[in-house]
């Protein structure tokens, strides 16, 4: 890319969905029997401090806007959606536990909560996180943390303080 051209937005595949195997693995809407399991796929990174917490009450107040990742019958990955309105979202919650890992799913649910957004008429999709170079493949960039929306702290999330401790990313949509 020349320096005079801008970089394209939007959704970009980042080419980790895995070919088929014999295993069984697709992303749908999260149910009210998923709660417990999504409790326990975040929990690994809530006590990494790579997530935030969220309650069972949270979840379940939600469950239309969460989305799971089913390996073989099982709920190894999640992601959800927090609609702010007037065009602003956050991609939330993303995970998928360490075994699942490489087939894709994590990709497959960023779609999933695009397509969501999309649907909902979110246009800027936003996401706090450790890891932006997951992020970055799927299209979405850097921000400074004083860039976000007021709107995102009301959600009262600890903004990191020191530097490399979580990034903002935006994908407009």
């Amino acid at each position: 890319m020349s320096p005079r051209q801008e970089p394209k937005s939007g959704l970009k595949l980042a080419g980790t969905i895995a070919s088929l195997t014999a295993d069984s693995s697709y992303v749908r809407r999260a149910r009210a029997g998923d709660v417990d399991r999504i409790l326990e796929v975040i929990g690994t990174y809530v006590a990494a401090h790579v997530l935030l917490p969220r309650t069972r009450e949270e979840i379940l107040e939600a469950i239309g806007t969460w989305w799971v990742g089913d390996l073989n019958g099982e709920v190894v990955g999640c992601a959800a959606l927090l609609d702010f309105g007037g065009g602003l979202g956050e991609l939330r919650s993303l995970s998928v536990v360490a075994a699942a890992h490489g087939r894709g799913l994590g990709e497959s649910l960023v779609h999933a909560v695009v397509r969501d957004a999309r649907k909902r008429g979110i246009t800027r999709l936003f996401a706090i996180t450790r890891n932006p170079g997951y992020f970055a493949r799927h299209g979405f960039v850097e921000l400074a943390m004083g860039d976000v929306p007021d709107v995102l702290h009301a959600d009262h999330v600890p903004w990191p303080a020191t530097s490399g401790a979580g990034h903002a990313m935006e994908l407009v949509l």
